[in-house]
């Protein structure tokens, strides 16, 4: 997000920073439409190279957790963003098995996965609903005021996920 408020920030003189994005409809604190909003996000990924990694030492973070099974990433983003994305996780050396993507948020609950790491508060209530499967919302400014729900863990740091995928469905 620091990434996407640099360049927002260049095209709308404006001074957002990723803090002030507190829910997932971000584009209504930015006064653009969605369809403006979404594009703009899409740009950020065609200049990969400048988005950092959300934490530090991700790659091993995530290569720790592979020790508890196969790591797919899921993704509702836009098509045209999927080659940039690649090549960012390439160039972070961030481990997974498969590239996974979807039409939709909501697409990913239909999925079939023990567990979903993800920062959509959006997705929880999904996988809470349905009879198998576990969420682990990754703390970000537009999840923390997420309900708690039954299975739907939140955590602030990756490393935080790997106790409780050690305690199993």
């Amino acid at each position: 997000m620091q990434t996407f408020c640099e360049l927002l920030n260049s095209r709308r003189s404006t001074h957002f920073t990723p803090e002030q994005f507190d829910r997932w409809n971000a584009w209504e604190i930015t006064k653009t439409s969605k369809d403006e909003f979404l594009r703009t996000l899409d740009e950020t990924w065609f200049n990969w190279k400048r988005i950092p990694p959300v934490e530090e030492n991700l790659a091993e973070k995530i290569s720790s957790l592979q020790s508890m099974g196969q790591i797919d990433l899921v993704t509702a983003r836009s098509e045209v963003t999927v080659p940039f994305a690649k090549e960012w996780l390439h160039y972070h050396k961030i481990p997974y098995s498969r590239f996974v993507r979807t039409e939709s948020t909501a697409a990913k609950s239909s999925l079939d996965y023990d567990f979903f790491i993800d920062d959509s508060a959006n997705l929880m209530p999904l996988i809470a609903s349905r009879l198998f499967g576990y969420g682990i919302l990754y703390e970000q400014p537009w999840n923390r005021t997420a309900l708690n729900m039954p299975r739907i863990f939140k955590i602030k740091k990756l490393e935080e996920a790997l106790p409780l995928l050690k305690r199993g469905p």
